[in-house]
């Protein structure tokens, strides 16, 4: 038995949900424009330069969430997702996802974008693991804080050891793992079959090195 885990981000997709989910809330005056919009432009240039403190930008996207009613807020994702992350989920995306679950592999999305936003794309792609961030959910609200470790870095590897052991994984043999972020090196080099889709310069140049397959998407 195989195990098939893929970012979301810029692999499944074509564009990061997590920034467009701020650039949606600015478009559609859910929160203050031009303060949010700086704010989230500056995270996201704080990711891409591998600098980001998951925490610091957990609370700052999360926010949000508080300030809406959990029906509300559903609605808003539905939308976002149909206008939004839709056009950019890749074709071949779909096929290389299909293709594992033919074969009999454990699937799995392994995100730094918090699970309310992320659930949709997973439930689009039709997998049933979903490892993120979590927002902190009590009393059918959310609060703001995030809750255990962000699905960041070597986070992540500590969500895939979780879940492997939750869910009696163990005796797998092959673990595939698809990214285009050198954010996620520590995933990939636990990871037996690490696999760059598309990278970005760094990871790229480390894939090389590594002598790392490299394929694209797009």
């Amino acid at each position: 038995m195989n195990i098939a885990l893929f970012d979301l981000d810029n692999t499944l997709i074509k564009g990061d949900s997590d920034h467009e989910w701020g650039n949606y809330l600015v478009e559609n005056n859910y929160v203050d424009s031009k303060s949010y919009k700086e704010k989230n432009n500056m995270f996201f240039e704080k990711y891409k330069k591998g600098t980001l403190c998951p925490k610091e930008f957990a609370l700052f996207s999360y926010e949000p969430l508080t300030k809406y009613s959990y029906k509300t807020l559903l609605e808003i994702r539905e939308k976002f997702f149909n206008e939004k992350i839709l056009p950019l989920v890749l074709p071949k995306a779909i096929d290389l996802v299909n293709h594992h679950k033919k074969n009999g592999d454990i699937v799995a999305i392994v995100t730094a974008t918090n699970s309310f936003i992320s659930k949709v794309s997973a439930n689009f792609f039709k997998i049933t693991h979903l490892l993120a961030s979590e927002p902190e959910f009590i009393d059918n609200k959310f609060t703001g804080n995030l809750q255990g470790e962000p699905c960041f870095q070597e986070g992540k590897v500590y969500k895939v050891k979780e879940w492997i052991k939750k869910n009696n994984l163990s005796d797998h043999d092959e673990i595939y793992f698809y990214t285009d972020s050198h954010n996620d090196l520590k995933l990939l080099e636990y990871c037996t079959k690490p696999v760059a889709v598309d990278p970005d310069e760094t990871l790229n140049r480390i894939c090389v090195k590594n002598s790392w397959e490299i394929i694209s998407l797009r």
